[in-house]
């Protein structure tokens, strides 16, 4: 392998983790939103937008990535492959589900968190639970793309 192929892989890596690690790591924040009062979670849920957005960069990256990594593999990985195709299939879907279910999600929890009155305990708002267990769907969905796509890229079936 040569210097450009592993300089890619080690970015293909880092936006992996970044984008990932970002992804899972809203999880906690949302969960101790939902334990204290509306003004606590309106700043976690801001944080938890923040590292969010970052998140889906580093996530927007890990495909061109891969594709150049293939492009530079010299014929030892090909685009023909089962397990790539699987891999592209379940990263548009953790796309899909981060803009469909979480981010879209989470900004109207953040809003609803802003329309309580500070003091009142976030968990005693009905629709803001409700939103926020949709956000909960999309990172447990999120996180079993993850583990299958990890899965493909180890196993390579096909």
């Amino acid at each position: 392998m040569d210097a450009l192929y592993n300089v890619i892989l080690l970015l293909h890596i880092l936006a992996s983790i970044v984008g990932f690690g970002g992804l899972i790591a809203h999880s906690m924040y949302n969960s101790k939103a939902l334990r204290g009062s509306a003004g606590q979670a309106g700043m976690l849920f801001d944080a938890t937008l923040g590292v969010t957005n970052m998140a889906h960069y580093a996530l927007y990256a890990v495909g061109p990535l891969g594709v150049i990594l293939i492009s530079l593999s010299d014929g030892d990985i090909e685009f023909s492959e089962l397990w790539i195709s699987l891999s592209f299939l379940t990263w548009f879907a953790m796309i899909g589900v981060a803009h469909g279910l979480i981010t879209r999600n989470l900004k109207a929890t953040a809003m609803r968190a802003k329309e309580l009155e500070p003091s009142a305990g976030f968990q005693d708002d009905r629709p803001a639970v409700e939103l926020l267990k949709k956000v909960a769907l999309g990172d447990l969905l999120v996180q079993l793309l993850l583990v299958a796509t990890l899965g493909l890229m180890i196993w390579r079936p096909g």
